[in-house]
């Protein structure tokens, strides 16, 4: 007789088990291809998401920008239109951008801030008779921060390596760590502030926000910007009653002469004083949705032409919201 083939009962198996297997089998597929599927989309969607963030946050810079043109065009409109012989708080420059609607897709915030209405550290780089250390002295002594502060900045702006003091030279920066060495020249920017020795993070956060930095050690007070504790420093005799009655003034002085007639306080200050200014903050930020960007852009105004030249662009630092005694902190 010829070989039978497996009988059902010999292999034990069963159709309905074969079928079992198949439909497993199936199911995995359809769960590995709905995994890769979610994992494709999930991707897809980051990419996207991306690109969306990349535009937007493109779009904001393009804003930041278009307000640092802005504040550019302004001044030079105004040493145009107005002469750069007089700048003072009510022409258009010093008028701050209020939160303003970007066609519903974000706001933008701007302002300018005249640096000779400040005291400007980088004076005492160039202060043979010591007048403007006196100075602050004076406010650090009214800030009631660190007495040594006067001095560390003296030294570090200063181009010798006689220690004034209680300031520091290269041989107390040289054993620090990292260790560096003394500047010996003007600020850049008010951070470096940070690298001095012996101070703390709220003294400097106290100071910067009374003081600027201008690239320039030679730079006067605007007396139709000036806030009031900047001119009560120039002088001891000068009070801060009658500072404050400066600084609460509308303040339109043509020239000098008329300032000190109306204030006989400042007339032992007078050669230091202005009724115009050359360097210029403006700080802004755009924001659209979840992108923002913040812009610090230092200005020089050119008073021979009124040519406004951008000196200095920040993206860095935080935008600070403009308030009336506002002062200088790049």
């Amino acid at each position: 007789m010829g070989k039978r083939g497996p009988s059902l009962q010999s292999t034990g198996r069963h159709p309905s088990d074969e079928r079992g297997v198949a439909l497993i089998t199936v199911l995995l597929i359809t769960a590995i291809l709905v995994g890769l599927t979610t994992q494709i989309l999930s991707s897809h969607n980051l990419v996207i998401n991306q690109h969306h963030n990349t535009l937007e946050h493109a779009q904001a810079l393009e804003y930041a920008l278009g307000a640092e043109e802005l504040v550019r065009q302004a001044l030079y409109d105004d040493a145009v239109n107005s002469g750069p012989n007089v700048d003072h708080l009510e022409e258009a420059w010093a008028q701050p951008v209020l939160p303003l609607d970007l066609d519903g897709v974000g706001v933008m915030q701007a302002y300018v801030i005249d640096l000779h209405r400040c005291f400007n550290l980088n004076n005492l780089a160039d202060d043979a008779a010591n007048l403007n250390f006196e100075r602050l002295q004076r406010l650090t002594e009214r800030l009631n921060i660190s007495p040594n502060f006067a001095d560390l900045i003296k030294d570090w702006v200063d181009a010798d390596q006689s220690v004034s003091g209680l300031g520091a030279e290269d041989s107390a920066y040289q054993i620090k760590r990292p260790p560096h060495l003394a500047a010996n020249q003007i600020m850049r920017d008010l951070s470096e502030l940070n690298m001095l020795v012996d101070v703390n993070g709220q003294d400097i956060q106290t100071l910067s926000a009374q003081v600027c930095l201008v690239p320039d050690s030679q730079s006067k007070i605007n007396v139709n910007t000036a806030d009031a504790i900047t001119l009560s420093l120039l002088d001891p005799a000068i009070s801060v009653a009658d500072a404050e009655a400066v600084a609460q003034q509308s303040r339109n002085y043509q020239n000098v002469t008329d300032f000190v007639s109306a204030n006989p306080a400042f007339l032992s200050v007078q050669s230091e004083l202005s009724v115009t200014s050359e360097y210029f903050l403006m700080r802004a930020q755009a924001q659209l949705s979840q992108s923002r960007v913040s812009l610090t852009s230092l200005f020089r105004r050119d008073s021979s032409n009124g040519q406004v030249r951008l000196l200095q662009r920040d993206f860095g630092k935080p935008f600070l919201a403009n308030t009336d005694s506002d002062s200088d902190s790049i």
